[in-house]
């Protein structure tokens, strides 16, 4: 039932889109999503008990919905909120009339993978009024902070891919404006910005009151672990991520070396997690969830680990 809800709920507010005229609204207003009853979208929500660098899985592009990922959409969020994801990394991107929505690229294979028509980078009014896959509901910057709002313990974590200085300052303008409009600046403590180069550190800092950082390593050709991790202990950055292939027992030892928690992305297998869990403190995925990842890694697991340990020799 919460499924087909959900697929109603999207269709309803696309009829909604398209009949607005030329209005330009937030894909999401904080009482579309507490007043829906949608899976997760309930009265009262604690906020977090636990540091989110804690959390072991960041759900990868918001997660998934009907087995769909890298959507980025409301749909993928409350489907993977109501299977126990807190922090969700959602990929930004500027519309050419310089809106900033969640959206990987505007490649034209993320036309195929999303099941759309078109070309080129999106004006906004076209964005907000095309659904993804056909039921999904897309989001901008307007939508992702009013689940800010809505979800008090909720994580959000940029990817927003870009590594030159103007397009940097543009994202985090409009970043600052949408949080500016709630009027609830404490919204800065739960959104944790990515950066990818240590220049990028600054470009965002004169933008934004930005407290919570991950430092990705995927654009950096060949990273000097050792400044890398001098860098986020200056800067007090909790977390590197790697990609799977970077990990290994000299550069994760280094990380960690100077207090850097290691994530790694995108991992979809729990007994890949598992075989990880000797030198990785946390994930990206796209389907696993924080109790399943926690359960695999607990006792037993950990003795299944040093029995495939054993194998090996």
């Amino acid at each position: 039932m919460e499924q087909w809800l959900q697929w109603w709920l999207s269709i309803l507010y696309f009829l909604l889109c398209l009949s607005g005229g030329g209005q330009t609204e937030p894909a999401v207003l904080p009482e579309t999503i507490a007043d829906s009853g949608s899976a997760g979208a309930v009265e009262a929500v604690a906020a977090p008990d636990e540091d989110w660098w804690t959390i072991p899985v960041i759900a990868h592009a918001m997660g998934t919905v009907d087995g769909r990922r890298e959507t980025n959409s409301l749909d993928a969020f409350l489907e993977s909120y109501e299977a126990g994801q807190r922090v969700f990394e959602v990929d930004l991107q500027l519309t050419s009339d310089g809106h900033l929505v969640a959206r990987h690229d505007w490649e034209q294979e993320s036309y195929y993978n999303l099941e759309q028509d078109g070309m080129g980078v999106m004006d906004y009014e076209t964005f907000r009024s095309t659904p993804i896959c056909f039921f999904y509901t897309p989001l901008d910057i307007e939508g992702l902070v009013s689940l800010l709002r809505t979800y008090p313990d909720m994580y959000l974590v940029t990817d927003s891919k870009e590594t030159d200085e103007e397009t940097v300052r543009a994202q985090m303008e409009e970043m600052v404006w949408a949080v500016r409009e709630t009027g609830d600046e404490t919204l800065w403590e739960r959104i944790i910005v990515q950066i990818y180069h240590e220049e990028m550190y600054d470009w965002v800092s004169r933008e934004a009151p930005v407290t919570n950082w991950i430092y990705t390593l995927y654009q950096l050709e060949n990273p000097d672990y050792e400044e890398i991790g001098a860098f986020c202990r200056e800067k007090e950055i909790p977390v590197v991520t790697v990609s799977t292939d970077r990990v290994n027992k000299e550069n994760v030892s280094t990380l960690h070396s100077y207090g850097c928690r290691v994530y790694v992305h995108t991992v979809n297998r729990l007994r890949n997690m598992l075989e990880l869990s000797w030198c990785i403190d946390g994930f990206y995925s796209d389907y696993m969830t924080p109790a399943e990842v926690r359960a695999v890694l607990s006792g037993t697991s950990q003795m299944i680990l040093q029995d495939m340990a054993g194998t090996d020799k």
